[in-house]
């Protein structure tokens, strides 16, 4: 039964809201180009024009926690040209931002992950149209002092994720880190405890990466072991690895990044280990086949350079709005993520689209109507 006070509850969480700062997100994403976003009344894109500052409506977005930096960086830079708009977007996970789009709470939902074929009876809406706005690794923190550069294999990851692999001495994680004194303690698993695309894509992973492995399958929730910890959001994730000492968790890397965790290098289908950062999820991005409805899986994509858990997320939307100044501004606000957005991804702990990707998803911005 749909909570009457959720309504009442959003806008606090839609003003609470943090927005990272693009230099600290930046320091630890590794060698990509920071690009410099310039923002404009009006922007020209496929020979239509988006005038933002004639935008008058509020549209409301929630889920994917994943991108929600990237949310909060564009909705602000939005909020300078589209003057007469409003954009709230809160972060509740994944599986709640497709319940609120459903129930047509919001007028679209940030998702990680795809929705189930046997869900897909509960859009009432109508025609659901993916917008992927970037990519970027699920990173592998840990808090163990005094050892840099942990490399672990998806075998190794799968085993530790499930409760077989219990301490950091273990035989299978020194055998790729010769040379390094692992701590002599007990390891401590932390995962999503809410229903989660970056649960969905880390599972995926270690399903298609360890088959003979991983026992827990892969979805935005998984019936994690008894002995490990559970925390909403990434940030949540985040914080119980940076305060406990011994602890494993998997986290978006801007969330990563601006807790100061470490974070371990991946053995990918090639044999290489890559590190967190966006050069690798742009190589993974590159190889990717994209869908005709504009979803793709970059999970353990081949190539030398590709980091193996790269994920991939969407802005979701009903093609179909009942409200025509809704509709124009939910246009204009995908433009402006699909372009200024792409500029200042990189700096915010995001990879770009491929240039042919993001062409076509600003290409599908018009079969959004009223």
């Amino acid at each position: 039964m749909r909570n009457p006070n959720r309504s009442a509850v959003r806008p606090a969480l839609w003003l609470g809201a943090t927005v990272i700062t693009l230099g600290l997100v930046a320091t630890g994403c590794g060698d990509d180009k920071k690009d410099t976003a310039t923002t404009d009344p009006t922007t020209t894109v496929a020979g239509s024009t988006f005038d933002y500052a004639s935008l008058s409506a509020t549209i409301n977005g929630s889920g994917s926690s994943f991108q929600d930096t990237l949310q909060q960086t564009v909705k602000g830079e939005f909020a300078k040209v589209a003057t007469g708009a409003t954009v709230n977007y809160a972060k509740s996970g994944s599986s709640a931002g497709k319940t609120d789009l459903q129930t047509k709470t919001v007028q679209f939902a940030g998702t990680d992950s795809l929705i189930k074929d046997e869900d897909k009876e509960k859009f009432a809406g109508g025609e659901v149209l993916y917008f992927p706005i970037a990519a970027a690794p699920i990173t592998v923190s840990y808090n163990a002092p005094g050892v840099d550069g942990l490399k672990l294999t998806a075998d190794v990851i799968a085993g530790i994720f499930q409760g077989e692999i219990t301490t950091w001495t273990d035989p299978k994680i020194a055998a790729d880190n010769a040379g390094v004194t692992l701590p002599d303690k007990p390891i401590v698993v932390v995962h999503r405890s809410d229903g989660s695309g970056t649960t969905s894509n880390f599972t995926k992973f270690l399903k298609a990466a360890a088959p003979t492995v991983w026992k827990l399958d892969s979805g935005d929730t998984v019936n994690w072991p008894a002995n490990t910890q559970g925390a909403e959001k990434n940030s949540g994730v985040a914080k119980i690895v940076k305060d406990t000492v011994g602890a494993i968790g998997y986290v978006d890397l801007s969330d990563a990044v601006s807790a100061g965790l470490q974070r371990a290098s991946v053995k990918n289908v090639d044999g290489k280990f890559v590190e967190a950062k966006l050069p690798g999820a742009s190589a993974a991005l590159a190889g990717t086949t994209v869908k005709d409805d504009l979803t793709f899986n970059p999970i353990n994509a081949a190539g030398a350079e590709s980091y193996p858990i790269t994920a991939p997320t969407w802005m979701i939307v009903y093609a179909k709005q009942e409200d025509a100044k809704v509709a124009e501004t939910l246009k204009g606000y995908l433009n402006f993520m699909l372009t200024t957005g792409e500029d200042l991804a990189n700096g915010v702990g995001y990879a770009k689209l491929p240039t042919e990707l993001n062409a076509r998803a600003i290409a599908q911005i018009s079969k959004i109507t009223s």
